[in-house]
């Protein structure tokens, strides 16, 4: 089964904190895949990446992958540009 969290842009320092922190929940609880929706995610700018970073880097700690659903072209660019799509799945 996979679960799924929505991915939103523009969050200050105490909701990224909430978002890792659910996340980690989730992950711990999950049995396959955690699918990020990331449809509302305009841009990933530098606190962003290095939440997605850090919840991509908790997940295969324990065994388990994080699939981005929906990035925009500009998301997928931002994340290429940082060097990190290596830590992300992408749906078929």
């Amino acid at each position: 089964m996979t679960e799924r969290l929505v991915v939103l842009g523009g969050l200050d320092l105490d909701a990224r904190r909430e978002f890792i922190a659910s996340a980690s929940g989730v992950i711990d609880k999950a049995k396959g895949h955690i699918k990020l929706d990331c449809a509302q995610l305009d841009v990933a700018d530098g606190p962003t990446l290095g939440m997605l970073v850090m919840v991509a880097r908790f997940a295969q700690r324990r065994g388990k992958q994080v699939v981005l659903d929906m990035p925009s072209v500009r998301v997928r660019r931002d994340l290429d540009e940082a060097g990190v799509t290596n830590l992300f799945a992408w749906p078929v």
